[in-house]
């Protein structure tokens, strides 16, 4: 299985090689600086988003999810878990996934977000800070419950800006470089409450999108119940919003967290991407994740509409992973503080100990 896909790949890793010789000199600083690189992907998925999300908004939100939905989960569950090792301990595996499960029965914030309880108490940190981040988790969770199903429309919508906040702390940066891409998503923010996206709309037609089994009108209930009636507007505009923020999340998934994630600083070849994937996560698991994709896309062509409600249905968990891997960062250290702590130290420094 491992030779066949390495084998389909080739002709990817020939292709990336011959764009190498044509383009290698002109782009010589995005190969060799990963900060340069990633800042790039950035901007142009930032200005991608926007772009889609100003001339068919419908056909992101409907395809986005299909596309992209699976692969950003595996994404997921591979940085967070998987290459932090989190999966080798049992009492926090059991005690996170509790919540995950309960949520995908009873979507709600109320339920989802216990999954930080048991990252906080079961993280390896002194209990003063752990008492800290629980007494702040419990206030939060407590305002929470007052605000009722509006946490639940809130949290749908700031789990897309998490992500933008964790690949932020992922690892140091030498460079300011990398602030083009918050400073673009506050930008795409700012067009879109503003109300310039709309004009872009009107000219592009993309209030409607008939093959796809959306409308902006019932999204804004989907999306923004507890506002729809009293700020149609404001509602809509939240509708815009999140397919924006959606891609962006996807985006840091897919692309920004995988290349800071790695030691490397120049990009891998599709062969060694493959070769590190199936290493982090074995064959099964991503055989697993591989079918779930491609039934889903089959699935897409006959019901396209239904299929894209059963994939948000079944991902609800992901964004409560995420608060539980924040909550193992804040105590345990991000993955850049992690791997400085693991990495064998210098040689003389062996050196001046022995001396």
């Amino acid at each position: 299985m491992q030779g066949a896909v390495e084998i389909l790949l080739s002709p990817l890793d020939r292709a990336r090689s011959a764009l190498y010789r044509v383009f290698g000199r002109p782009l010589r600083g995005l190969i060799s600086s990963r900060e340069d690189r990633v800042a790039a992907y950035g901007v142009l998925g930032t200005v991608t988003a926007l772009l889609f999300t100003t001339a068919c908004p419908l056909w992101l939100l409907a395809l986005g999810p299909l596309l992209l939905g699976v692969p950003h989960l595996l994404s997921d569950f591979r940085y967070l878990v998987a290459r932090r090792g989190y999966q080798r301990r049992l009492a926090l595996v059991i005690g996170v996934a509790a919540p995950l499960v309960a949520v995908s029965i009873e979507p709600r914030f109320r339920v989802g977000a216990l999954a930080m309880v048991p990252a906080i108490v079961l993280a390896r940190a002194s209990w003063a800070r752990r008492g800290l981040l629980l007494a702040s988790f419990g206030g939060v969770y407590f305002y929470a419950l007052q605000l009722g199903v509006v946490a639940d429309y809130a949290f749908a919508h700031l789990h897309n800006v998490i992500a933008i906040g964790l690949w932020w702390a992922w690892r140091p940066r030498s460079k300011r470089v990398h602030l083009v891409v918050p400073l673009g998503f506050v930008l795409g923010a700012v067009a879109i409450f503003s109300g310039l996206v709309e004009r872009g709309l009107l000219a592009a037609g993309g209030f409607f999108a008939p093959r796809t089994g959306l409308d902006l009108g019932t999204l804004a209930y989907t999306l923004a119940a507890p506002w729809a009636d009293a700020h149609p507007l404001f509602a809509l505009r939240l509708v815009l919003f999140f397919a924006f923020a959606q891609s962006l999340h996807y985006g840091v998934w897919l692309r920004l967290v995988p290349e800071d994630d790695r030691g490397r600083e120049a990009p891998r070849s599709f062969g060694s991407t493959y070769r590190a994937l199936r290493r982090d996560l074995g064959g099964w698991l991503l055989a697993a994740f591989g079918a779930t994709a491609l039934g889903l896309l089959a699935w897409a062509l006959v019901e396209l509409p239904r299929a894209r409600d059963g994939y948000l249905r079944v991902a609800a968990f992901h964004g409560y992973l995420e608060l539980a891997a924040i909550a193992l960062f804040v105590l345990e250290g991000t993955p850049g503080e992690l791997d400085r702590r693991l990495a064998p130290a210098p040689a003389h420094t062996h050196d001046a100990a022995r001396a």
